[in-house]
């Protein structure tokens, strides 16, 4: 099992290599719902160009020879690469993040301005506010910029810009977006109803 330690240093060896600007612990770890079972989600915030080959090295000496990643866009435009690795006999899902598409999604979402997009493995779609709920909700592991870290920050004030964390616009597409980490893709559909409509 891989410990906080453990888990920071590799978010420090992953900052290291080219294009990577950040990284986050998000899912049911970071949220503090998670079983022994459980996975770790560590989101690779990065800008292009992406040093793959490094990042591929750093992938085969954590979790050995057989280790891959892919290149940006591999797994589709909004979930868009990484790889599921096993380090310690634990998994570890490297999940790519294009920061500046984070960051209009996050101003997108503060504007009460949403979507869904395709995404292959997602039949309801993906929200665009998503990103800024993985964001409110995960645990910063590594941010040398601190460019990270002040997006959460913002988390915490934003209602202050919509009046209420309930008013219509971005306080209430935020909510949505913690909400659906949680949710069923039944229970997502009707939240999406509601940001749509309100």
């Amino acid at each position: 099992m891989i410990d906080d330690e453990a888990l920071r240093t590799l978010g420090q060896r992953l900052v290291e290599v080219d294009g990577v600007v950040g990284v986050l612990l998000g899912g049911s770890r970071a949220r503090e719902e998670h079983t022994r079972e459980s996975d770790f989600d560590l989101g690779l915030y990065y800008r292009p160009p992406l040093d793959i080959e490094a990042l591929e090295d750093l992938a085969r000496d954590v979790a050995g020879p057989k280790a891959s990643v892919t290149r940006p866009g591999e797994w589709g435009p909004w979930v868009d690469g990484g790889g599921w690795l096993h380090i310690g006999g634990t998994a570890v899902d490297w999940i790519y993040r294009d920061l500046d598409r984070v960051r209009k999604s996050w101003d997108d979402a503060q504007a009460g301005r949403n979507d869904f997009h395709f995404q292959i493995g997602h039949p309801l779609g993906v929200p665009d506010f998503m990103y800024a709920g993985e964001v409110a909700l995960g645990v910063v592991l590594a941010d040398p910029s601190g460019e990270i870290t002040t997006l959460q920050e913002a988390a915490v004030v934003i209602h202050h810009a919509c009046g209420t964390p309930w008013s219509k616009g971005c306080g209430r597409h935020l909510s949505a977006s913690r909400s659906l980490a949680r949710q069923s893709p039944a229970e997502i559909r009707h939240t999406s109803q509601d940001v749509c409509s309100g």
